[in-house]
């Protein structure tokens, strides 16, 4: 979660209409009909990625009517949810909380506070602090129609809590982490990460763990079809420079070593206009957006679950806030719900719950099939304007493409580096799940085609770069992601952009220049970023291009080797 005042420069939010912020009661006193005729949830109208018609909430600015998750056809024909299990991998959540009570599976969680195997009945909150969790499990699943609160995205499915990041909990080593990563849920939401200001080399083998743990339970967890992990893309739109103090770069999703894997849905985030959120990471290896709000003061934010109480949680009676329903008014008088909480924390969950809906209508579904449906159904934009790095766009070299905007690749999807596939539309992907047949092809994943010893010199100041060519002859797979990596020496790793072009001529932008890795001076070849633009691509076979390019003066470098992977289906 990030609370914060706006961070990206680079957006201007056009002037928005007045709505007049009002203590709602009921949902039909906002003239949202469809809601309102689904139960007395008294905050529902508060949610505005729910049914989004320009309400402020209690922020100063206004939201964009129409700019929400499209899901009321979904929950008119009564799919909430119902048999799917969803774990909040997160700081724990209190399973008594009063609009989450109903929705929780008793005896199926995890404390890792206790000793292996950490089996719980709840999984809890460890400390005061640990607020996080309850919000996120808020936003996938609070109980619909029951008098109190709001609701989750599904409101009748079945939550169980993994409280991995608790403060209370203690860990040695990564074996926490991977432990919760097993169970008989459905879907696992993941709302945390690390800070996107370095790239881990992988030098401690903890990457690679990670990620053959998920391939097993992607694989084989669901009776083969394997468990859904919803991942938060990071909140380091601008972050702090490594090595420095003070001073903003530009961070990516790529840079958490645990977001550059096929195995992961990583979810970036859109405020109340429909368009980026300022702190949201960008990166190739996003795959879907939703709707995680701003600062809840200047724009909206997410209304969702908190602590229950005046002395816990993000609303408290003795905070110091201009938004009163924090401070238990306005209608809140017990403090159990929070108007102001936001952050790709925040997206990922509402694509939790949007996976529950689907895996209601269509048990079935593999994790791959999940992935393709969200692909498929997403609601794209149609600007494709190039654009400027937003601090410091005169350093850049001429003529350099920092990032593309909208690309459509060869298969016909739509990619952005901010967005991944687009906004989720849930109405239009249950339906596609309802009659959905794979035809996505055994799954299949090639091993690493490696350039060769290539010692070429990267030019300085030059947005033409150097570029080097793998040629792979032997799969014939159908694209799902891109793995690259490379053994690159330069004093100011920060001042490189690396894109991909494959041989139908579809290019991605996988790190851009001007980022945040003033601290290293090489890739090893240890640092894996993945590319998922090249969706439905077919085949892998061809020449792939990569381009280095050095965007600002005053260093040279070498681009040594390079390796390229895929995966995808046969």
């Amino acid at each position: 979660m990030l609370k914060s005042k706006k961070l990206r420069i680079a957006i201007v939010l056009a002037s928005l209409g007045a709505v007049t912020s009002v203590a709602f009661t009921n949902c039909s006193e906002l003239g949202f009909q469809t809601l309102a005729s689904m139960g007395d949830d008294p905050y529902l109208g508060l949610a505005w990625h729910l049914e989004n018609s320009g309400q402020k909430v209690y922020a100063s600015n206004a939201g964009s009517s129409g700019k929400d998750m499209n899901l009321l056809s979904t929950w008119s024909e009564g799919i909430f949810g119902t048999g799917v299990v969803i774990q909040i991998s997160d700081t724990g959540f209190e399973d008594t909380h009063e609009d989450l009570h109903a929705n929780f599976l008793y005896g199926s969680s995890k404390n890792y506070a206790l000793s292996a195997p950490y089996t719980s009945s709840n999984g809890p909150p460890l400390r005061d602090g640990d607020t996080h969790g309850t919000s996120v499990a808020g936003l996938a699943a609070a109980v619909g129609g029951n008098g109190v609160g709001s609701r989750g995205v599904a409101p009748k499915a079945s939550l169980v809590s993994a409280n991995v990041i608790s403060s209370g909990v203690t860990h040695t080593d990564y074996s926490k982490y991977i432990d919760q990563l097993k169970g008989t849920f459905d879907i696992s939401n993941m709302s945390w990460g690390a800070s996107q200001y370095y790239v881990d080399d992988n030098s401690d083998g903890a990457a690679t763990n990670w990620e053959n743990n998920l391939k097993t339970a992607v694989t084989s967890q669901r009776n083969g079809k394997g468990t859904i992990y919803v991942k938060a893309a990071g909140n380091d739109f601008v972050v702090e420079c490594g090595g420095t103090q003070y001073t903003s770069c530009i961070g990516n999703s790529n840079f958490d070593r645990d977001d550059a894997t096929p195995y992961t849905i990583n979810v970036a985030a859109l405020d109340a206009t429909g368009v980026s959120a300022s702190y949201s990471s960008p990166g190739a290896n996003l795959w879907i957006s939703s709707f995680g709000g701003e600062d809840g003061a200047s724009y909206p934010a997410m209304m969702t679950t908190d602590r229950m109480g005046c002395s816990l949680g993000e609303s408290q009676s003795n905070i110091s806030t201009s938004v009163k329903f924090e401070k238990g008014q306005s209608g809140n008088s017990g403090c159990n719900y929070t108007v102001t909480f936001n952050g790709t924390s925040s997206a990922a969950p509402t694509v939790s719950g949007a996976v529950a809906l689907m895996l209601q209508v269509n048990p079935n579904l593999s994790w791959r099939d999940v992935k393709y449906i969200l692909a498929a159904t997403a609601r794209s934009g149609s600007n494709t304007s190039n654009i400027a790095h937003p601090l410091i766009p005169s350093q850049m070299a001429s003529g350099l493409v920092w990032e593309q905007g909208w690309v459509t690749n060869a298969a016909g999807f739509k990619f952005h580096n901010w967005y991944g596939f687009g906004a989720i539309n849930v109405d239009a992907a249950v339906k596609m799940a309802k009659t959905y047949t794979s035809a996505l092809g055994t799954y299949h994943e090639t091993g690493w085609y490696s350039s060769g010893n290539v010692s070429l010199g990267i030019p300085d100041y030059n947005a033409t770069g150097v570029s080097s060519t793998i040629n792979v002859t032997t799969d014939n797979v159908k694209i799902e992601g891109v793995k690259i990596k490379a053994v690159v020496s330069h004093a100011k790793m920060s001042q490189l952009e690396f894109m991909l072009t494959s041989p139908n001529g579809t290019k991605s932008i996988i790190i851009n220049a001007g980022n945040s890795l003033t601290g290293m001076t090489s890739f090893t070849g240890g640092e894996v970023f993945l590319s998922n633009a090249f969706l439905g691509e077919y085949s892998a076979s061809g020449n792939w291009k990569l381009t280095v390019i050095d965007a600002q003066s005053g260093t040279t470098g070498t681009l040594t080797s390079w390796g390229i992977s895929f995966v995808g289906g046969q």
